[in-house]
């Protein structure tokens, strides 16, 4: 008796295996090869792959970026220069499933830049519930680059709002969530001294709570109760210095 309760203990000891988080991006576009600069259109194809056994839920965040030479871009909207990320929320990303994205946009510019060779890629991670702090198991897989040829002189400079900007910083993100009891905020990349406010609006558009952090260092990490507020649907609203950076739909249970 004891040796089949052994085995079967061993079983499953087995069977319980540590889940292995591991995104993967391929940038189509732009392609190996093709010209770029201030005036030429093109788009930013990519598609994200969930490699590794770590599901992808509705309470994770996947970003995806374009970079140049390792360095995010930026673009120009209502007079600011901003940092370019997009995201996937709500989606469910099981082994092997994917998403793909395209972003078109009006031409790339490199500030004093000259007729030459760049190395243009798209990046991809995860925040969330089991993803945040996390390394994935293969971290080679997180960018897809080409070598493409810039041209300054590519073209007339199309909309300002279309324009793509070399830029090193990195933008502040976004990867709170909620389990509908608990609003889990999470975000990174502050500069340390910002003022963060998490805004709960509900389907009228009344604010039904509002928290104000002021930043101490680059990640803000809290817990806010959702108990006090209506059930249903609420959309929790991430604004750092009065600039909004991201807004999510929530489930209050």
């Amino acid at each position: 008796m004891k040796r089949i309760v052994l085995t079967l203990a061993l079983a499953l000891s087995l069977s319980v295996v540590s889940a292995q988080n591991d995104l993967s991006i391929n940038m189509t576009s732009p392609s190996a090869g093709s010209t770029l600069g201030p005036g030429l259109s093109f788009d930013f194809d990519v598609t994200i792959t969930n490699l590794g056994t770590q599901a992808v839920t509705t309470n994770d965040t996947v970003w995806y970026y374009p970079l140049l030479n390792g360095n995010l871009l930026v673009t120009t909207q209502n007079g600011q220069q901003v940092p370019i990320a997009f995201t996937i929320t709500g989606a469910t990303m099981n082994t092997n499933d994917t998403e793909s994205r395209s972003i078109g946009f009006g031409g790339l510019n490199i500030s004093n830049g000259t007729a030459m060779n760049v190395d243009f890629c798209g990046g991809t991670f995860a925040l969330g519930p089991n993803w945040s702090n996390v390394t994935e198991s293969d971290t080679t897989n997180n960018t897809s680059c080409e070598s493409v040829a810039y041209d300054p002189n590519g073209g007339s400079v199309g909309l300002a709002e279309n324009v793509l900007f070399t830029q090193g910083s990195v933008p502040v993100l976004d990867g709170s969530y909620s389990d509908g009891k608990t609003y889990y905020t999470n975000i990174y990349n502050l500069k340390g001294s910002e003022s963060v406010t998490v805004s709960f609006v509900d389907l009228t558009g009344r604010t039904v709570h509002y928290q104000r952090y002021n930043a101490s260092g680059s990640d803000l990490r809290t817990e806010i109760s959702l108990s006090d507020m209506p059930k249903g649907i609420l959309l929790a609203v991430v604004e750092v210095d009065g600039k909004q950076v991201n807004a999510k739909k929530i489930i209050v249970e």
